[in-house]
């Protein structure tokens, strides 16, 4: 593999995983887009997923923290009874967003043990 091709495939790996897209689909998307075989996909994707750690912590800190603001204002809308649908709404971001960061938070997880 050349060293181009490799680092184009490095780098479309990385931005795939974070946006926390299943591996099977993101094997099949770069095999279209390199032409590589998928064995040889699959060793760059471990290697990849051992690198992106503190990026998906990262990530995952952040979404959980927003997400977490959010998760607050739309509970206390909901227990005051100012049920106005933004706040509702809020309430369902917030709950989105912390699945986001558990999902980053696993990512990290699975990146360490290889």
């Amino acid at each position: 593999m050349s060293e181009i091709n490799s680092d184009v495939l490095e780098a479309f790996l990385k931005s795939e995983m974070l946006q926390l897209i299943p591996k099977n689909f993101t094997i099949k998307k770069a095999h279209k887009l390199t032409g590589l075989p998928k064995e040889e996909i699959k060793i760059s994707y471990r290697n990849v997923r051992s690198r992106i750690t503190k990026a998906a912590i990262n990530r995952g800190i952040v979404y959980l923290l927003i997400s977490s603001i959010f998760t607050f204002v739309g509970y206390k809308s909901l227990v005051s009874e100012s049920s106005t649908f933004f706040l509702i709404g809020m309430f369902f971001l917030g709950v989105s967003g912390i699945l986001t960061a558990i999902g980053y938070f696993i990512l990290a997880i699975k990146g360490k043990s290889k």
